[in-house]
């Protein structure tokens, strides 16, 4: 018999011997999957705890950090102070960038409208005064002549 042959016999007893292998190959991969469970349990408690440890240490760092900056300012100025103040001028730039650009669209829409001989709101407030006015006299006429005309009547 050739080594590739294999007995009758033979099966047989390997038979118990191709199980015996697969059960323990079975108990050590379920080893292994509760190793990895545990390995993964154990490192998500660690990430929580040394992530908040590392949160807190980083507070601590940013304090000193903000303390050192005042200390060393000639100023007594903080880095966020001096992030502040950056954008406070900045914020009051662009205000001011802003008025100028509404200060010329003002300007170019006053223009177009005096070329199209569109009256201002001053030159319609300057109008109404004047209708204001005559009323006035038209009122203080009408009251003069029904006094006039009621004058004669009574004597």
């Amino acid at each position: 018999m050739t080594t590739h042959e294999h007995r009758p016999e033979d099966r047989d007893h390997g038979s118990p011997g191709l199980q015996e292998q697969a059960e323990r190959l079975g108990r050590r991969m379920t080893e292994s999957a509760q190793q990895v469970w545990l390995a993964g349990l154990g490192a998500l408690s660690r990430a929580q705890n040394e992530g908040s440890k590392l949160f807190d240490t980083l507070v601590k760092e940013g304090e000193s950090v903000e303390q050192r900056s005042r200390d060393e300012s000639s100023r007594g100025e903080s880095i966020r102070d001096t992030v502040e103040n950056t954008l406070g001028q900045a914020r009051d730039r662009a205000a001011g960038t802003w008025d100028r650009v509404e200060r010329s669209f003002d300007d170019r829409v006053h223009r177009v409208l005096r070329r199209m001989d569109i009256p201002s709101r001053s030159d319609i407030e300057a109008l109404n005064e004047r209708l204001d006015a005559l009323n006035r006299r038209l009122t203080r006429t009408e009251s003069r002549t029904a006094q006039a005309d009621a004058g004669p009547e009574e004597h």
